[in-house]
């Protein structure tokens, strides 16, 4: 018990820690955890609010149609660069903000050629001609048109609030030319003791010319999860020594100049900065192709409508520029989408917190809910009961994490769902383990005594077998063989021992094929019932059929035994039916499934009884009224057993209906007959009709005849009952 116990113990510590370890394990990852992703990813698509999307940010998209009207490839030339800004500034917006940067210097070459020529044209008396003067002048502004640097820088400059992008130079392979930043401006609102947790190892930003002329630059790289999907934002990362805003915090703060410091502490409210980003609906989001603010008009009602103090995102989503990024939205999301993303969730202040101060409280809060549902469910008995509660649980908490972020914090799913499956799961194993332990312990304690198909109605409804005492209408069954000291004082232990298995194993067989269930072996005797443990409507039925096969196979044994030259055996076989006590009954350590009562006690008395009659199968009245026509019963007496103060009819089964001759069927009437003239007191008549069976073997009728002068001699009262007594068990 201890052993059990101890395993029992084990199973439980081993279950409570599957069921915390989900929770604890996501309480030390940054959310959504690897399991969560699919699922957070899945609600993003599917189920989650939009974020707020307004007419505050422009996208100004570089597509493919633009790129074909230009008939250029990306990266575009920095001239068209040059005339967007310009374009772009007329229309007043707040902020223009480029997502790119240039790292190279651009179109000096030429410029520089030109402006040699003029020098020298200057410098020859050919400069001091008109016509001279006139080219020299033309070759300046030639250059000056060639320079789309300085063309750039000085559109950057004029319009006095563009923002540059910062790329990380050690996630470009090498391939940037251009300068480290020297001079980065503070972030407004940051501190400078703020650790962000993006790192711009090798930070490059654009030529010092363009550089100098923006109003400020900011970072474009944008870190994703290990499957590749962006998530996150970080809204500062650290550059060097100093820290560098995104181009999504940047941009907010150069159109809200009063409202910068604020923002720079919305940006860090959540996830130490780096929070989820909460995903609008794209196509909400006003998309101006660049193609059509190229070719607008200074007058443009349109756009200038649309671009009027609004933040201007310039960025490509043209094919050929790969700038598409994996979102839980879409696997191909234009990159500078994910800026905009950024800034309205900072602009809305709408982003998911996975890393708040309540996380601990969620993380052991949850540790503690799947534990204890756990061990309540340890407590219910319904295994589908636990699986449903399970699931319920799941669900609800399904329902928590969906209304959590509806609220900006993230609640962790999958762990909570492990944590209430894992456990589950290994209960309903255990359950499984214990039930299939149970049905083999079944198997073992009833092969040898039930039939296979009861022994598995049993395994598979093993409600059906209650431990313990249980009253049961059954048929006993009570077999003995005739002279047995006899046969054994004739062999010696090894042959008897051999007879007596040979002949117990032929009974056997027979009882268990017509589902009877084997008590005991005392001996040469068997104890068998009918109609337990399993429930059998016809078991007084089956238990005669038992009688009568067994008393069959016991002649075909006899003829070989005789040609074996071993003893002849006969055997008696009482049955009883009615209810009586069924079960394991014994000690604790070791039990019998067993029956008691009267009923079974009058069974074994039929048993011997037999020999006063010199028949074999005798059977009490509520056997033969159960089993009806049967089997061909005739009555024998009316008997008072020892230790019993009232008699009982008593039958002798002669056999299946259909096989009973039309003379057995003769001999029995004229029985029947004589035994109510004997119980009428008409012995002498009663006599004559007796003998006339006597004189064809028939015993029970001898019987009465050897009675004959007894009750002559002593003739019973008046009020006999005609039942006889018998002395012997």
């Amino acid at each position: 018990m201890a052993a059990v116990a101890n395993k029992s113990t084990l199973a439980t510590i081993v279950m409570v820690v599957l069921a915390a370890a989900p929770a604890l394990w996501s309480g030390f990852e940054s959310g959504p955890s690897r399991w969560d992703r699919p699922v957070y990813d899945f609600l993003v698509r599917s189920v989650l609010p939009m974020a707020a999307v307004d007419d505050s940010i422009v996208f100004v998209d570089i597509d493919d149609e633009t790129l074909q009207v230009l008939a250029e490839r990306w990266p575009i030339g920095r001239s068209t660069w040059a005339k967007l800004v310009r374009k772009l500034s007329v229309f007043s917006p707040s902020v223009i903000v480029l997502d790119a940067f240039f790292p190279e210097p651009n179109g000096r070459a030429d410029s520089e050629l030109a402006l040699t020529i003029a020098d020298r044209i200057r410098d020859t008396t050919l400069g001091d001609s008109d016509e001279g003067k006139r080219l020299a002048d033309e070759l300046d502004g030639q250059a000056a048109q060639r320079d789309a640097d300085r063309q750039l820088s000085k559109a950057i400059a004029e319009a006095g609030n563009v923002v540059l992008g910062v790329a990380d130079g050690s996630l470009a392979g090498g391939a940037l030319i251009g300068g480290e930043i020297a001079d980065l401006q503070p972030v407004v609102g940051i501190p400078a003791s703020y650790s962000p947790s993006v790192d711009y190892v090798t930070p490059r930003g654009s030529i010092a010319e363009l550089s100098m002329a923006a109003r400020t630059q900011a970072g474009l790289h944008v870190p994703c999860s290990a499957d590749g999907i962006i998530r996150r934002y970080g809204y500062v990362a650290r550059a060097g020594s100093k820290n560098l805003g995104s181009l999504a915090l940047i941009s907010a703060q150069v159109a809200n100049p009063k409202r910068a410091e604020q923002l720079a502490k919305a940006a860090l409210s959540e996830d130490n900065g780096d929070p989820l980003l909460r995903w609008p609906d794209i196509g909400k989001i006003r998309r101006v192709p660049l193609i059509d603010v190229l070719e607008a008009e200074a007058d443009n009602a349109v756009l200038a409508k649309a671009l009027k103090g609004r933040m201007v995102f310039v960025g490509v989503s043209a094919i050929g520029a790969a700038d598409r990024r994996q979102t839980p939205l879409r696997a191909d999301l234009p990159g500078t989408y994910v800026h905009i993303t950024a800034a309205l969730n900072l602009l809305h202040n709408q982003h998911l917190s996975s890393e708040g101060p309540y996380k601990p409280l969620l993380t052991y809060g949850l540790v503690a809910l799947c534990v204890a549902a756990y061990l309540f469910g340890r407590r219910v008995r319904s295994t589908a009961l636990v699986a449903v509660g399970a699931v319920v649980t799941s669900a609800a908490w399904v329902a928590v994490g969906i209304y959590g972020m509806h609220h900006g914090w993230l609640v962790p799913l999958v762990p909570a769902a492990l944590g209430f499956a894992i456990p589950v799961i290994g209960e309903i194993g255990l359950r499984i383990g214990k039930a299939e332990l149970a049905r083999q312990q079944i198997r073992e304690a009833f092969h040898l005594y039930l039939s296979p198909t009861v022994v598995e109605e049993l395994v598979n409804n093993p409600d059906k077998l209650r431990l313990g005492g249980q009253r049961r209408e059954i048929t006993a069954f009570f077999s003995d063989i005739a002279g047995f000291a006899t046969i054994s004082e004739r062999l010696d232990p090894a042959a008897l021992t051999a007879l007596l298995n040979e002949y117990l194993s032929a009974m056997t067989d027979v009882i268990i094929d017509e589902g009877g269930t084997i008590d005991k072996y005392i001996g040469d005797a068997i104890v068998a019932m009918f109609g337990a443990p399993l429930a059998q409507p016809d078991h007084a039925l089956r238990a005669c059929r038992a009688a009568l096969r067994c008393r069959q196979r016991l002649a075909v044994l006899r003829t070989e035994w005789n040609e074996r030259r071993l003893p002849e055996i006969s055997a008696r076989i009482g049955l009883n039916s009615g209810v009586a006590v069924v079960g394991n009954m014994g000690s604790a350590k070791r039990f019998d499934y067993t029956m008691l009562g009267d009923v079974v006690n009058l069974a074994a008395r039929l048993e011997g009884a037999n020999k006063a009659y010199g028949t074999d199968i005798m059977a009490g009245a509520e056997t033969v009224r159960m089993v009806g026509d049967g089997i061909f019963m005739r009555e024998l007496d009316l008997l008072r057993v020892k230790g019993k103060q009232h008699g009982v009819a008593v039958y002798e089964a002669m056999g299946f209906p259909d096989g009973v001759d039309e003379a057995t069927r003769a001999r029995m009437t004229i029985y029947t007959d004589a035994l109510k003239l004997w119980r009428a007191q008409r012995f002498l008549e009663a006599a004559e009709k007796f003998e006339i069976i006597a004189k064809q073997g028939d015993a029970p009728a001898q019987v009465f005849l050897e009675r004959l002068p007894l009750v002559l001699a002593e003739p019973p009262p008046a009020d006999w009952d005609g039942v006889f007594e018998l002395k012997t068990k």
